[in-house]
């Protein structure tokens, strides 16, 4: 049985002689059908934008054992920040955590009352960590949000992965990071919680967490007010992949509808009736969301939070931002800037 307090991995196990031999055609293959992937898919991007997109695609499309999965992958989440603060010249800070969380910082720590910082939950469905695209991203929006409202800290939770750690473990994580933010002496209201895809999930899942604590996890901390508000990239709010959206941007988005399905499969067996409304925040009913502007005062939340903003990249993938500095082409969509207005208004709000 998983450990619920199980920590964020410090490593993965490395591919075996089995696992190399087995991966040998899928390697052999690769230039091939990415190659092509990016031909016939172009839609627009450029052509590095395409290339990256079908590699994706290519590797991520097989329905993966997930030891080996992320054996292919390699790096850990804190492998891959460490490397990447290290190759931009940045310092390599981290907080430990109750509940086996980490902070990894962009930029300098922050703990003062005049402190800003964005907390931040990365995608991947739960299973996948983070990679450099994620730190590049981020450190962009903190780069060009200076400017406007001066320096706002990044706090990046690397949480443990599914399905080795079940869910509600990422829960119990973030909610281990908010209240260690809150504690170093940051006021709610210079608080912003993020994520993108899963991470957007996971910032849905606190807000539902701080509403109605889940009593199989530790308390959520009580706010004196409301949290700055909730930047949600992609959400991966439902686990079903029946939307019209998904058949029709099966061919052209970062990954098909198969990926989305494998990844559920994933999370989805540690899921009892009590947790559902925590983890599928897209199926819940409305009235579970009132109250919400009680927790982030701005957001991407519709009815349930006054002061909403919602922007859909034209022809963009999802977490499109992001991946687009993973691409080697950050901040070429207006997605991006739209956050960086919108990060800038509300710690100004």
């Amino acid at each position: 049985m998983s450990n619920i307090n199980q920590p964020a991995a410090d490593a993965f196990a490395p591919l075996t002689l089995r696992q190399n031999l087995q991966l040998l055609p899928f390697r052999l293959y690769e230039p091939f059908a990415v190659f092509f992937g990016a031909l016939f898919s172009t839609e627009g991007r450029s052509w590095r934008r395409a290339k990256h997109l079908a590699g994706l695609r290519y590797r991520l499309g097989p329905k993966w054992e997930v030891q080996t999965l992320k054996s292919y992958i390699g790096a850990t989440t804190a492998q891959a920040y460490e490397a990447w603060a290290l190759a931009n010249g940045q310092e390599v800070a981290t907080d430990v955590l109750a509940e086996g969380a980490r902070i990894h910082w962009i930029g300098p720590r922050r703990d003062t009352e005049k402190d800003r910082v964005l907390l931040f939950f990365h995608g991947g469905g739960f299973v996948w960590p983070a990679h450099a695209g994620f730190f590049s991203f981020l450190k962009g929006l903190q780069d060009d949000v200076k400017p406007r409202i001066g320096d706002i800290g990044i706090a990046f939770l690397n949480y443990s992965l599914a399905p080795e750690v079940p869910f509600p473990t990422q829960l119990r994580q973030a909610n281990a990071a908010i209240t260690h933010l809150l504690g170093r002496g940051i006021p709610p209201s210079h608080i912003i919680v993020g994520g993108g895809s899963a991470g957007g999930n996971l910032t849905l899942g606190l807000g539902a967490h701080l509403l109605h604590p889940l009593a199989s996890i530790p308390a959520p901390p009580v706010l004196s007010e409301p949290l700055a508000g909730a930047l949600l990239d992609s959400p991966w709010a439902t686990f079903n992949t029946y939307a019209p959206s998904y058949k029709r941007n099966n061919a052209l988005d970062m990954h098909p509808s198969a990926t989305y399905a494998y990844l559920a499969e994933e999370v989805g067996p540690a899921i009892t009736p009590e947790l559902r409304d925590y983890v599928e925040p897209g199926t819940a009913p409305a009235s579970w969301w009132e109250g919400l502007d009680r927790v982030y005062g701005r957001g991407k939340l519709e009815q349930h939070v006054r002061d909403t903003s919602t922007f859909v990249e034209p022809g963009g993938v999802h977490m499109n931002a992001m991946d687009a500095f993973w691409a080697g082409e950050g901040r070429s969509g207006q997605d991006f800037h739209k956050m960086v207005s919108w990060i800038s208004e509300t710690f100004k709000a």
